[in-house]
């Protein structure tokens, strides 16, 4: 009897995982996928970055041969940004004109920039602002914590403006 009830509840147990596999696989079956349609951001857009410190060097980044990070990592959507830290000065604005790869819809920009080591004992940030269309269109800062880098993501949804024209 033993024997007999062992092998009924293996057949409930793996019968059932049977069925369930085969329903779960022709639900997903059903289900279409649509990708959204992406479209271009077409005004023409600033990105200008400030820094509240000269970037310098991560001494604690592994370096290797062909190693040319400059301390500061910027990017749009996954796509790097070309900027130099020798660019990026305490203060001072640096302007990217023309950015490429807006879309309209959500867009997200990521920075990462080594603070000065001799600056450990200070918290630092880094100023972004996204201007187009006559307009400051992101006006984000991130902020570190002392002695560490400034690294951040900032999401943001660019929206088409309605232009309408009248006849006033």
């Amino acid at each position: 009897m033993r024997f007999f009830l062992t092998i009924v509840i293996w057949i409930i147990i793996i019968g059932g995982l049977f069925f369930y596999s085969r329903q779960r696989e022709m639900a997903e079956a059903r289900v279409q996928i649509q990708r959204p349609a992406i479209t271009e951001a077409k005004d023409a857009y600033t990105l200008q970055v400030t820094p509240t410190f000269s970037i310098e060097k991560d001494p604690f980044a592994l370096e290797i041969e062909e190693d040319t990070s400059s301390g500061v990592q910027l990017s749009l959507n996954g796509a790097p940004l070309p900027v130099a830290a020798k660019n990026l000065q305490r203060g001072v604005p640096w302007k990217l004109e023309g950015v490429d790869g807006l879309v309209m819809g959500n867009n997200e920009i990521y920075v990462q920039a080594s603070p000065p080591l001799t600056e450990s004992n200070l918290e630092h940030g880094v100023r972004v602002q996204l201007l187009g269309s006559g307009a400051v269109n992101v006006d984000r800062t991130i902020w570190s914590y002392q002695g560490s880098l400034v690294a951040g993501t900032i999401h943001f949804q660019l929206k088409e403006e309605a232009h309408e024209d009248h006849a006033h």
